[in-house]
């Protein structure tokens, strides 16, 4: 079956509902395409979960209700704040979407035109607006391949309990934010003999200073609203050591719960994982949680000229979500965007609105 509409949407997490909102106020006729419910990435968190950013920055325009309203603003939400949220902006918002409908292929047919994809439907379309979040596939390192199949493994995007975790010993590799707030959650369990850390290095920022929280300097300073190419966007750009985290710090949990910390894991011999202090983790009796990211994969999308349109790392070639060199086709929710935090709830709104207006301006001179 074949469909045509102006603009499709693919993904329904925040940035494709946001962009859905603003192509609702410049009346563009369009769908959201999302592969299962909407915000599902949320929703699969684990039930401990918390998020890393305070509740006056978990805002989306077209808001009615307010994240975690009762709550202090420079409070931490839990899962369910975040999930109360969204269901409330979604009812709010009333975005056009066909869930569980899963995007296979977007190609650009001819300068100007594209095909969406579908299990059972085709859309032809002059847009398509590409908000399946940046780092979609999960990255686990090679070295997970090598282990004995004996070793149970999963990715933190698996994890929901420590009780999904053989008791034993675990050893979490990565010290991301989902890293910390896992080791935390494992180690509160007592379900575990030894719970081993290899950290990657990140910083992480204290929750106050002087007594003033840190969301507090965030706010007056608009350090979130910082461009790539300011001091801040290029440290952290360039950094190779991950995002900062949040209290606690791999130092802290080894203080409070006994945590064993270690470098970067780097390979694997007879005696066990090396890492790179000199250490060995031992097999016996081992698990392991791999808190390593994600990684791009926009491999679903043909258009003409792919070597313009993506670089070599297979991240789009962009201006603040628009590709130049493959007309009508948009990106939202990037890592850096137009700012510090575009990929976030406080940031993809502006971008959003900035696609959208995109949209507009070139139907109406066409």
């Amino acid at each position: 079956m074949k469909e045509y509409i102006d603009t499709v949407i693919v993904g329904a997490g925040q940035a494709g509902v946001a962009a859905s909102y603003f192509l609702q106020q410049y009346q563009i006729d369009h769908i959201v395409l999302e592969k299962e419910c909407a915000f599902s990435k949320w929703s699969k968190r684990w039930g401990s979960f918390h998020m890393n950013t305070a509740n006056w920055m978990n805002s989306l325009p077209g808001e009615t209700e307010k994240f975690a309203k009762e709550a202090p603003r420079n409070a931490l939400g839990s899962k369910a704040d975040a999930m109360r949220y969204f269901e409330a902006y979604l009812a709010s918002v009333k975005p056009p979407i066909r869930q569980y409908t899963e995007v296979t292929l977007v190609e650009q047919t001819r300068k100007f035109t594209w095909e969406v994809h579908t299990a059972d439907t085709i859309y032809a379309v002059q847009n398509v607006v590409i908000c399946t979040n940046p780092l979609q596939k999960p990255r686990v390192p090679s070295i997970a391949s090598a282990l004995p199949a004996t070793i149970a493994q999963l990715h933190s995007s698996e994890y929901q309990s420590p009780g999904q975790i053989q008791p034993g010993n675990v050893l979490i590799v990565g010290s991301g934010n989902s890293g910390v707030q896992i080791c935390e959650d494992l180690a509160k369990s007592g379900r575990f003999n030894k719970i081993t850390f290899s950290v990657s290095g990140n910083l992480t920022f204290p929750l106050e200073i002087l007594g003033i929280s840190i969301y507090t300097f965030i706010r007056w300073f608009r350090l979130v609203d910082f461009k790539p190419n300011s001091w801040l966007g290029r440290k952290l750009f360039k950094s190779n050591k991950g995002d900062p985290t949040i209290p606690p710090s791999p130092k802290q949990l080894a203080e409070m719960y006994g945590v064993n910390l270690v470098g970067r894991v780097i390979g694997i011999d007879r005696a066990g994982i090396r890492c790179s202090d000199a250490r060995t983790i031992p097999l016996d009796a081992l698990s392991i949680v791999w808190c390593t990211g994600y990684q791009a994969n926009y491999d679903f999308i043909k258009p003409l000229n792919k070597d313009m349109v993506f670089d070599r790392a297979g991240q789009p070639v962009h201006k603040r979500g628009v590709i130049a060199a493959s007309p009508n086709l948009y990106f939202v929710g990037l890592r850096f965007q137009y700012t510090v935090g575009s990929h976030s709830i406080y940031g993809v709104g502006k971008d959003a609105q900035y696609v959208a207006q995109c949209i507009a301006e070139r139907k109406s001179n066409n």
